[in-house]
């Protein structure tokens, strides 16, 4: 008498891929607006010009490029009056 194989759901084999969410499915979290992407590419390769192109950093400068862009251009804020007598977690 064969026995028959049973094949755990969650098993390697189970998957056509390494996604965590299983075969054929992307998480939405991973699509980018083309310009968005074009703007961190932007960023990033003049980070990499800045340090002479330099190897085995483009991860980081990707990574770099992405806070920048994702935190928008500096805030033209006025500093805090120094005669305030109001101590605030601003002023502190």
């Amino acid at each position: 008498m064969a026995r028959e194989r049973i094949q755990r759901p969650d098993s390697p084999e189970s998957r056509s891929d390494a996604s965590a969410s299983g075969p054929g499915i992307e998480p939405t979290t991973a699509r980018m607006p083309r310009r968005r992407h074009e703007e961190i590419a932007k960023r990033a390769y003049e980070l990499a010009r800045q340090r002479g192109f330099a190897p085995g950093q483009e991860v980081e400068d990707w990574l770099q490029a992405e806070r920048e862009i994702e935190a928008g251009p500096p805030r033209n804020t006025p500093p805090d009056n120094p005669f305030d007598t109001v101590r605030t977690v601003s002023n502190e």
